[in-house]
């Protein structure tokens, strides 16, 4: 089912009819907040014959499905963090899902947090809540789902961009959380374009560095994009060495690779697994 949490923020949804939802969704759904400290939006329902666990499972399936990325989940707390991811100048828009145990039933919590100047309606916001809990089932058919959901995997998509700016965007998000910064992106596949910097072993790894412009190098400067710069650097496996020892300060070039860490004190990201494209 194609994810509609970002047309509903931009408010593009005339184009299709609110969903006729019914039932203990609806009647639960609440909105909170205001567009000037940010609003909550929430509802809940109750599974019969489902445990926190299986609900835990079926949740990462389908929130996956719906092109979320799981931050951070634990089962034995009932408590899960997915983000639809930030595209372009869209900010990441994180949903908090509490699950609890009531007589053999799972009570099913779902908060969509929007940021201060974000626009969403309730009424485009209750449909689609509603459509995502709904698909949560109980018994048989609960378990057999929450067995399937709890192997799904990230979407594994590569996502292009100049270092430069994906660099810029991590220093905006490690502004708001530093945490936060590897628990978003750690796993995800990134292609950047830039320029070589320095390359040097680390480990068995050969770490190669981007150079990242200082700001005011004729670059565009982004109203409130004043952090100190980030920089980005990629580990290549021993198997790489042969394409490593050809690489040059300087060089133009494309690296695939793994989001694995962000180091907030060195003001440094690191992808691994990293292969050069053309």
């Amino acid at each position: 089912m194609t994810y509609k949490l970002l047309a509903a923020i931009a408010l593009a949804l005339s184009s299709m009819a609110p969903a006729a939802i019914a039932g203990e969704c609806e009647d639960n759904f609440s909105k909170s907040g205001s567009i000037f400290s940010g609003t909550d939006f929430s509802s809940r329902i109750t599974v019969q014959d489902l445990s926190v666990k299986d609900a835990m499972g079926q949740l990462r399936g389908v929130m996956i499905s719906e092109k979320m990325d799981v931050i951070t989940e634990d089962a034995d707390t009932g408590t899960m963090l997915v983000e639809q991811r930030s595209t372009g100048a869209t900010r990441a828009i994180p949903t908090l899902i509490n699950v609890s145990e009531e007589g053999g039933a799972a009570v099913v919590q779902m908060t969509v947090k929007t940021e201060k100047g974000q626009i969403a309606k309730a009424d485009a916001m209750r449909p689609y809540m509603c459509q995502i809990l709904v698909r949560i089932k109980g018994g048989k058919e609960g378990r057999a789902a929450a067995a399937q959901g709890a192997k799904t995997q990230n979407n594994a998509d590569v996502t292009v961009k100049d270092v430069y700016v994906f660099s810029r965007e991590i220093a905006r998000e490690a502004k708001g959380n530093a945490l936060a910064v590897t628990a978003r992106h750690k796993g995800r596949h990134y292609a950047l374009r830039g320029r070589v910097d320095y390359i040097q072993e680390d480990g068995e790894d050969y770490n190669v560095s981007f150079e990242i412009p200082q700001q005011g190098a004729g670059l565009l400067q982004v109203p409130g994009d004043n952090e100190p710069r980030v920089g980005v650097a990629c580990l290549f496996r021993p198997n790489q060495l042969a394409n490593v020892l050809t690489f040059r300060k300087g060089d133009k070039v494309t690296f695939k690779g793994q989001f694995l860490r962000y180091d907030d004190a060195k003001r440094v990201l690191w992808l691994q697994n990293c292969v050069q494209t053309r």
